[in-house]
């Protein structure tokens, strides 16, 4: 049951908000072309995104999800893939459908929004600032604010003190695994989306409290949060 005094928004970036799979996967093929191998394509990309650029690039030299290199090697890497992924952060990149008018609404209801993700912070800040949506993520908590990324809780109590809030007053909201076990090592509950990025496997299979179908469902289903009572907030619409 979510009380009506969850009033602040944690929001994942990549596969929840926008599809930055796109300009990823260039920026993995053009860093795996520079090391003199075969570029791997944005299929495969979208399945390993959600657990950090070194992660990601580590999948890509190797082909495995849990694949290992050496350091030096994943150095030279990752800063390849920073730079190909810099110099092209959003061209491809777009949010999903109903994510700006979803966010506005979530906005004018009087929610807190902020913006949790495993990105690099100055490109999350970056993506954020280019796609427009500054004004609704005042605060952005990436991959390398704290020392520890998500399934962590860190990073969401880091939020969480910025937006002097609690875990008590929280959502988060996500696509994948990832998102759903940093929600609970926070102690607060995590609603999903089923378009992103979870490795090939259902999100609605992941035990997330509910499933909405987009950001605007998210708003229909908390957005009159203050005049609900709670069990009209744990209604099924939209929940899978």
């Amino acid at each position: 049951m979510v009380p009506s005094s969850r009033d602040i928004l944690l929001f994942d970036l990549d596969g929840t908000l926008v599809d930055s799979a796109p300009d990823m996967a260039d920026a993995v093929d053009a860093m795996l072309v520079q090391l003199g191998k075969q570029p791997v394509g944005e299929a495969r990309v979208r399945d390993w995104v959600g657990n950090g650029a070194r992660r990601l690039v580590m999948r890509a030299l190797t082909g495995d999800m849990d694949g290992e290199v050496e350091a030096a090697r994943a150095d030279q890497a990752l800063t390849l893939f920073l730079e190909a992924y810099r110099a092209a952060l959003c061209v491809r990149s777009r949010l999903y459908p109903g994510v700006r008018e979803g966010l506005d609404a979530l906005r004018g209801a009087g929610f807190r929004l902020a913006c949790v993700t495993n990105k690099p912070e100055l490109l999350a800040v970056d993506l954020v600032n280019q796609l427009g949506l500054a004004a609704h993520l005042p605060v952005v908590v990436g991959g390398d604010t704290t020392a520890e990324r998500k399934p962590s809780a860190q990073p969401l109590l880091h939020a969480l003190r910025q937006l002097d809030g609690s875990p008590q007053r929280a959502i988060m909201v996500g696509d994948s695994v990832n998102d759903i076990s940093a929600g609970r090592n926070a102690g607060m509950p995590v609603y999903c989306v089923p378009y992103g990025y979870n490795h090939g496997m259902n999100i609605r299979d992941a035990g997330a409290d509910a499933v909405v179908d987009d950001i605007m469902a998210l708003y229909r289903l908390l957005g009159s949060a203050s005049e609900r009572s709670p069990s009209q907030l744990h209604g099924t619409g939209g929940m899978g």
